[in-house]
């Protein structure tokens, strides 16, 4: 009796069951192959859409700069033309009086005339 307990301690598969797991096996590393393959395409997709932000936001952030140096150029042009301006309605505010002080009727002249 001992030899039979020995013996049946030693089972062998069936070659349907070995051949069954081995399929068995061979789809669960497809499986997960399958599932790392995904992994690294998902962070693979992360990794170009935190470029693409990045980039993006560079491209903004040099854009703004750009649009802002031209507008402080802009508002520096319009102050020294009313600069400009300015200072000259401040040397004419004399020049109306002077013209006008040569342009008044010399009386005396006149009323020797008229004699």
């Amino acid at each position: 009796m001992k030899r039979k307990v020995a013996k049946v301690g030693k089972l062998r598969l069936s070659p349907n069951e070995e051949t069954m797991l081995l399929k068995e096996e061979y789809e669960r590393r497809k499986k997960l192959r399958l599932q790392q393959v995904r992994e690294q395409q998902k962070y693979i997709a992360l990794q170009i859409r935190e470029k693409v932000k990045q980039r993006r936001e560079e491209q903004l952030h040099q854009l703004e700069e750009a649009l802002r140096a031209e507008w402080q150029k802009a508002q520096d042009q319009k102050m020294k033309a009313l600069e400009e301006l300015y200072l000259s309605s401040l040397r004419a505010i004399g020049e109306g009086h002077r013209q006008a002080k040569e342009n008044e009727p010399d009386l005396e002249a006149l009323a020797k005339q008229a004699e």
